[in-house]
């Protein structure tokens, strides 16, 4: 049982995303974990479900559930998994404006009761949605990632390791960008045992996985109906990083503020994440290919910012 003092986590939203992100993070270990939920009587039923669960294998860790933003009070990490999810034909920026009102409202909340939080978003469009927490919040950028990067680097990952037939563990992804379809996949930091995988396959072999990551979310989507368990194992990734300070490398969404020539966006970059959150953004080089491609990117995220129809406080410098 993980009990480091002090780290307690809040996951905001019970439904599919948000309670497997518990069962993952309970059958890790993680000790003192809070629902939180406006839906009465979900969050304490779900923290229930995964006690009994908890019970089976003797495990002791405490899972609780709450209707009351209060009880975010003394969290180390707050995760926010609320508002709609993508349905059948939906792309995630279809989900804007449906969900930066709730994601507005939560996180006023989250700067109410957890002002010395870390908050992971989880809630799409992810990229736009974390760029709204960080500006209700007014938290110090550091503290205020999305987990995207780290779910589209897992796809990668599987794809790649399919294709060249070697493990998943060997395979280290990157991607930078917008979690969507104008993500930029770079080969030659995709290392394969630590070999670029430009070297080991070629450029259209590469430009077909790249279609499949972006793809495959949608294809799961369209069969069950909702991307659940890929998502909940990104977030126990990172929480693992940052609960135990492991200035582990990973690809995360976060505030730019002028890194790759960028400002006043959020978007995938390689970070190390420790207990501060994102504790060093590292700027690689890139081709002018995928410096034109990132640039895209960016202004899809720019577009998509100015049709937000949500009222959000003025930048308040928050920055390193």
């Amino acid at each position: 049982m993980i009990t480091v003092e002090g780290a307690m986590i809040s996951i905001v939203g019970s439904g599919k995303i948000g309670a497997n992100v518990a069962v993952h993070l309970a059958m890790k270990g993680y000790d003192d974990l809070t629902l939180v939920d406006v839906v009465k009587g979900l969050p304490q039923g779900e923290a229930m479900d995964i006690t009994h669960m908890l019970s089976a294998y003797g495990a002791e860790t405490r899972v609780t559930g709450s209707n009351d933003y209060g009880d975010l009070r003394g969290s180390k990490l707050v995760i926010v998994a609320a508002g709609f999810g993508r349905k059948p034909g939906q792309t995630r920026l279809d989900l804007m404006n449906s969900n930066a009102g709730i994601i507005r409202d939560v996180c006023e909340q989250v700067r109410k009761n957890a002002p010395d939080a870390v908050l992971m978003m989880v809630t799409n469009p992810l990229d736009v949605m974390t760029y709204v927490a960080y500006r209700v919040t007014g938290f110090d950028r550091r503290k205020v990632l999305g987990m995207s990067g780290t779910l589209d680097g897992s796809r990668l990952r599987h794809f790649v390791a399919e294709e060249l037939g070697v493990a998943r563990s060997s395979v280290t992804p990157m991607i930078i960008g917008e979690h969507g379809d104008s993500m930029v996949p770079i080969p030659e930091y995709t290392a394969v045992g630590g070999v670029p995988a430009s070297k080991l396959m070629s450029p259209e072999k590469f430009e077909e996985v790249v279609k499949n990551t972006k793809g495959v979310a949608a294809e799961v989507i369209a069969r069950k109906g909702a991307t659940i368990h890929g998502p909940a194992a990104a977030v126990t990734v990172l929480v693992d990083a940052i609960i135990n300070d492991k200035k582990t490398v990973f690809n995360a969404s976060t505030y730019l503020d002028g890194e790759y020539g960028f400002s006043d966006v959020v978007m995938d970059v390689p970070m190390v994440i420790g207990e501060g959150g994102v504790e060093k953004i590292l700027e690689v080089d890139i081709t002018d290919v995928e410096k034109n491609a990132l640039n895209a990117s960016y202004h899809t995220l720019k577009e998509a910012i100015s049709k937000l129809q949500v009222e959000l406080p003025p930048l308040t410098g928050g920055g390193r």
